[in-house]
C-alpha cells in the first residue's frame, strides 16, 4: 500500500508540474512584458521556452519570446539534455545550458516549425530592425539574402505592438500589428533564428531564461518515474 501511495502521489506531482507549465506565462522581468507559455500562430501550436529583453545601448527596445512547435519541444529539450548532459540537473543543469552553444544550436536549426514574438516597449524604426539582422545574419547568409530578408519587413515598429516571425519548412513570415508579408527560403528561414540563439546573440537575458527553463522541465537526480513504484508493488 505504501508504494502504491507513493506512486500516486508522483503521477500527482508529474501532472501538477505540466500542467503549471502550461499555464504559467512567462515574464520578462526587464520590461514586466508577459508572455502565453503556448500559443497557436498560423495553425501551429508553439511552446515558448523562455523570455527576455533587447537592449539598444542604455535603451530597452523589446521583450521577446522564442517558441517551438509544441509537440517536438520535449523532444528538443529534454533529448538534448539526456544526449549531452545526463548526470546534471536544477541550478547545475541551468548554468551549463547557458554557456552550450550547441544547445542554442540544436533549438535554431531544428525542422521544427518557430516563433519569434517582439513585443515593442518604444518605437522601433524599421532601419534599426534591418540593422540587428545585418549585424546578426552577415556571417551566415549571403549579403544579398540578408537584404531580401530585410525588404519583407512591412514597415516601423510602434510602441506596443508585437511582431511575429515564423517559419514553416522553408516559408518566413514577418508579421508586425497584423502587416503580414512571407518568404520562401529554406537558408533564411533556418538561419534568421542565430539573431537571437547564436553566440552574438541580441538577447543575452532570452538564452539564459530558456536554459533555466529547459532545467526546470527535467527532473532531479534519483527522481523515480510514478509508474516504477506502482509495477514493484505488483511484485
Amino acid at each position: 500500500m505504501k508504494t502504491l501511495a507513493i506512486g500516486i502521489l508522483l503521477a500527482i506531482v508529474s501532472f501538477s508540474t505540466k500542467e503549471a507549465r502550461a499555464s504559467a506565462a512567462l515574464v520578462d522581468r526587464s520590461t514586466g512584458v508577459k508572455f502565453d507559455s503556448f500559443t497557436t500562430v498560423g495553425g501551429t501550436r508553439y511552446e515558448c521556452l523562455g523570455a527576455g529583453v533587447r537592449k539598444v545601448l542604455f535603451f530597452k527596445a523589446y521583450a521577446v519570446t522564442y517558441c517551438v512547435e509544441a509537440s517536438r519541444a520535449d523532444e528538443l529539450v529534454a533529448g538534448y539534455v539526456r544526449s549531452r548532459h545526463p548526470d546534471l540537473s536544477g541550478e547545475a543543469l541551468g548554468d551549463r545550458l547557458e554557456e552550450d552553444e550547441r544547445f542554442f544550436e540544436a533549438l535554431a536549426d531544428s525542422s521544427a516549425d518557430k516563433l519569434v514574438i517582439m513585443q515593442l516597449v518604444r518605437d522601433i524604426s524599421k532601419e534599426k530592425i534591418a540593422g540587428a539582422f545585418r549585424t546578426s545574419l552577415s556571417e551566415v547568409l549571403p549579403h544579398e539574402k540578408v537584404e531580401r530578408l530585410i525588404s519583407t519587413i512591412p514597415g516601423d515598429g510602434k510602441d506596443g505592438q508585437r511582431i511575429l516571425i515564423h517559419s514553416h519548412g522553408d516559408t518566413l513570415v514577418i508579421d508586425i500589428a497584423g502587416d503580414a508579408k512571407k518568404l520562401e527560403d529554406a537558408q533564411i528561414s533556418r538561419k534568421l533564428w542565430r539573431v537571437w540563439l547564436g553566440p552574438d546573440s541580441v538577447s543575452s537575458t532570452l538564452k539564459e531564461s530558456i536554459a533555466q527553463r529547459a532545467a526546470a522541465r527535467i527532473p532531479p537526480r534519483g527522481y523515480m518515474p510514478a509508474s516504477a513504484p506502482a509495477e514493484r508493488a505488483k511484485e
